[in-house]
């Protein structure tokens, strides 16, 4: 009887421990992940569908100082001051992002334009990008039907991303 009771506890053990390691990692990995739609009125402004989550209207779609990237090499920066914004024009850019560069140190967001489906199948490293100190939010930009599990696969450790922001853009 004793011997049952001891393995009978054993398993309650291993099988609680288990339950909580595997619910650990699960919300390690877990990013907020929203897609983005286009507001109701005229102004052209964004909303959350289904959450309260606050978007960084400003940051996303203001006139921020910007750097612009396309073809692996920066074609413009914007602005007086340090940039906040990096817009990364191409899926073909990544490696620019690897270099450390005093442009990056103040940029909280990088918003990337994926033109096509297959985009995806270049995935961004997050974990390589080189001087993002201030990193909070990557915004997306889907030129086609693109989901939260498409995204979710598309971008690798984004564990120090606080939001991660998608939209689906009809190109006219």
């Amino acid at each position: 009887m004793k011997y049952n009771f001891n393995k009978l506890v054993v398993s309650l053990v291993l099988a609680l421990t288990f339950t909580l390691l595997n619910s650990n990692s699960v919300l390690a990995q877990e990013n907020s992940i929203y897609r983005l739609y286009d507001g109701d009125n005229n102004s052209g402004s964004q909303q959350r569908a289904s959450s309260n989550v606050n978007v960084p209207e400003n940051l996303l779609h203001g006139k921020n100082p910007t750097i612009y990237i396309k073809n692996a090499s920066i074609l413009n920066v914007t602005g007086e001051e340090s940039p906040k914004v990096l817009k990364l024009l191409d899926t073909a850019s990544f490696n620019i992002l690897q270099n450390s560069n005093a442009l990056y140190n103040n940029v909280e967001v990088i918003t990337i334009t994926l033109e096509r489906a297959s985009d995806l199948n270049n995935r961004l490293d997050v974990s390589r990008l080189n001087g993002f100190n201030a990193l909070r939010y990557i915004y997306v930009k889907c030129l086609f039907e693109c989901n939260e599990r498409q995204i979710s696969g598309y971008l690798m450790n984004t564990e120090n991303i606080t939001t991660i922001f998608y939209k689906v853009v009809n190109p006219s």
